[in-house]
């Protein structure tokens, strides 16, 4: 679970896009891993465990006691018996919560003669069943077949000079599709939580992170690959051959590795002090000083975005870079980065051919060996696209008033924890302390569901009976998402609104409006039950409430006030004093051996997620004493089920290069021996696998 800087707002390709991707966070490939390993890695390098989410590494000769491994032990028979779902590089049982939103929400999809005399909900339901069914209708997508990509291209091979390329990236057909060299959306304003702000980012590199266009990796390496191919497969459907599809793929790159030295790397993002440098206020003016030929400020102007009070450019030395690369001698490499774009975003978008091969490029990418079904997938799409439409019908059936007051107490008495666990604190001096409890204090709990919803009527999707068809509905609904972006400018922010799908399978914190939300997407065996025991209910979702307060006050969130605005209320000698502490758990991670092949683990990246671990279990330890007879045992294996979880090689690689949590049994395992109940519970002692010294122990709370 991670806390989640939310946009109210995406562009419009990101969010057409991001559903092949959805429940898979990072992607990878080596070998086929569907199934258990047929080449294992050497176990004997990796420390100070096993990296035992590797499908196919834990099988029934490997049951090491809980006193050296707990995440085995407990999770052993579940480990061993898990198999990927089809589409799906991961397995673990919190995706139970996710097929019960699914199975649910596909009846109310496939159900015609659903009726709600609520016009906001009779809206929702014909939306969602019109895009449904709009994606499964392969006749009409078949019928339209690679013509929308054809005109596209043909635009973009059309250019000759900087003058007509400006004239096409300020043209509705590249604002339609995102085609550009920069991002604009309106977000919450960092140093004004009240306000909105236009947000200028850098541009989109088809390799993720910049740092990959200096020394490529592995995973690099793997989507790099993919993405040719899927830009190799379209540009041949529309006649392109070999040779010129090979120029295109190496002027694209080189073109994209231009921009990527100066746009920050996803390791810099995670530095803390990384924040800070994204605030940068500038007005039209500073704009048009900056920008030399680019038609950055023409294109704000034409679309309505200059009009904004607030500008924020993300990383000035992107830009400052960007008005010179944007040249004639780079011409031909920003026509082949589009070119190459268009093929990418499409190959999702057309005929079923198309459709096909992107699923297997997909597939080995990230390791799969059997396709999600087509059903499955409109759903999934459907959900990421209108969500709110989807959430308010499901509130309307199977969540009730008695489930969000139990979780609302629990956050109140987790809160309420904390207070003492700040008060308690002696590193931390007076004034930092008052002003962190401040912060708890004005912590606002979102629990379940907001009273306050998204105007949804924006959106208006023709059925297949009324002459709609797919791409017609994809371009509909990023046209709406840009209306609502524009409605937003110099308009204070409506705090009700809470801005997320509470049918996703998540927990978060949100600093930008101090919020913890915890919501029924989530809920399933392993997270929440309400016949639970206490011991459970505080191993599992007690730990996950605590570890979202925790985040209020990690390297990130430490920077935001009570009231969701970036500002230093910290003294200088306590956020020393933290990064110190938090210093010595990165030096922790940056030990760890997951792979046997030397991939780094960074403890930078994982180091805000891991801090919040552990605070969660502290804070639920502490409410654990207020309970006679509490059981240790009960509340240590809840919490350790809770992160049970099995991994291809693909994925797991990449996401130790890009996310920012820790693998799944380091989060049982590190988190759990920090505490001396967990010690005392087991008995554990030096030599044991799980021991650690009182001296060495990491917890930064």
């Amino acid at each position: 679970m991670k806390y989640k800087l939310f946009s109210r707002v995406l562009s419009s390709v990101l969010v057409i896009c991001m559903f092949a991707t959805a429940c898979n966070n990072s992607m990878g490939n080596h070998n086929d891993l569907s199934t258990p390993l047929t080449q294992p890695m050497d176990p004997s390098v990796m420390k100070p465990w096993i990296n035992s989410c590797l499908l196919g590494e834990v099988n029934d000769e490997v049951n090491p006691s809980l006193k050296d491994d707990f995440f085995v032990n407990i999770n052993h028979d579940w480990i061993t018996s898990a198999k990927l779902r089809p589409g799906f590089s991961s397995e673990t049982p919190i995706f139970q919560a996710m097929d019960t939103v699914k199975e649910r929400c596909l009846e109310f999809l496939n159900d015609k003669t659903l009726k709600f005399d609520d016009p906001v909900l009779s809206h929702d339901i014909s939306l969602i069943q019109n895009y449904f069914n709009l994606f499964l209708d392969w006749d009409e997508r078949n019928a339209i077949g690679v013509e929308p990509v054809k005109s596209l291209v043909e635009k973009i091979q059309s250019i000759s000079t900087l003058d007509e390329m400006t004239e096409f990236l300020l043209s509705n057909d590249a604002f339609d599709d995102s085609i550009g060299l920069f991002n604009i959306l309106v977000h919450t304003a960092k140093e004004d939580s009240s306000s909105y702000e236009v947000v200028i980012s850098p541009t989109n590199l088809p390799l993720g992170d910049s740092a990959e266009y200096s020394s490529l990796t592995e995973n690099g390496k793997r989507i790099k690959q993919a993405n040719d191919d899927k830009t190799t497969y379209m540009l041949k459907r529309i006649g392109f051959d070999d040779e010129s599809i090979k120029s295109l793929l190496d002027l694209s790159h080189n073109f994209a590795g231009k921009v990527a030295k100066n746009i920050m790397s996803i390791l810099e993002s995670n530095n803390s002090d990384s924040l800070l440098k994204t605030i940068n206020q500038v007005t039209m003016d500073d704009i048009k000083k900056i920008e030399g030929k680019l038609p950055l400020s023409a294109f704000m102007e034409k679309y309505g975005y200059a009009s904004s009070k607030l500008i924020n450019l993300n990383e000035p030395k992107w830009l400052d870079a960007l008005k010179d690369i944007y040249a004639d001698e780079n011409l031909d490499g920003m026509k082949a980065y589009f070119l190459t774009y268009v093929a990418r975003i499409y190959i999702n978008r057309v005929d079923e051919d198309a459709f096909r091969k992107n699923q297997e490029i997909n597939n080995a990418l990230r390791g799969i060996s059997e396709s999600m079904s087509d059903v499955d997938l409109a759903y999934q799409e459907t959900r990421l696209l209108l969500p709110y439409c989807f959430d308010r019908i499901y509130l309307n059936k199977y969540v009730t008033a008695e489930m969000k007051n139990e979780i609302t107490s629990l956050c109140k008495e987790s809160i309420d924890a904390y207070r003492d666990m700040l008060s308690s604190i002696d590193w931390l001096s007076e004034e930092t302390k008052k002003a962190a409890i401040k912060k708890l204090d004005n912590i606002n709990i979102h629990s379940l569901y907001p009273d306050k919803w998204e105007d949804d009527s924006i959106y208006q999707i023709k059925s297949k009976e009324n002459g709609g068809t797919y791409i017609d509905a994809q371009k509909a609904i990023a046209k709406g998402i840009i209306k609502r972006q524009l409605s937003y400018i110099n308009q204070k922010v409506d705090k009700d609104i809470w801005g997320i799908d509470i049918l996703d399978t998540n927990a978060y914190y949100n600093p930008e409006d101090n919020s913890i939300n915890i919501i029924p997407g989530f809920f399933c065996d392993v997270t929440y039950r309400s016949d639970m025991s206490i011991e459970e209910k505080y191993g599992a979702i007690g730990s996950v409430i605590g570890h979202e307060i925790s985040h209020a006050f990690d390297t990130i969130g430490s920077q935001y006030d009570e009231l969701g605005n970036v500002k230093n209320w910290w003294t200088k000698e306590d956020k020393e004093a933290f990064r110190n502490r938090a210093n010595k758990l990165i030096e922790y991670y940056d030990k760890v051996v997951a792979f046997d092949d030397g991939t780094k683990y960074s403890g930078q990246m994982v180091q805000t997620e891991a801090i919040a671990d552990m605070a969660g279990i502290k804070c639920m330890l502490m409410l654990a004493k207020r309970v006679p007879n509490f059981d240790y045992d009960k509340f240590f294996r809840a919490n350790a089920r809770l992160w049970a979880r099995v991994d291809t090689l693909q994925v797991l690689e990449a996401l130790v290069l890009t996310d920012t949590h820790p693998i799944a049994y380091l989060r049982a395992n590190v988190t759990l021996q920090q505490y001396d109940e967990f010690i005392e519970t087991y008995n554990i002692k030096e030599g044991d696998g799980m021991y650690i010294a009182p001296e060495n122990r990491i917890a930064v709370w």
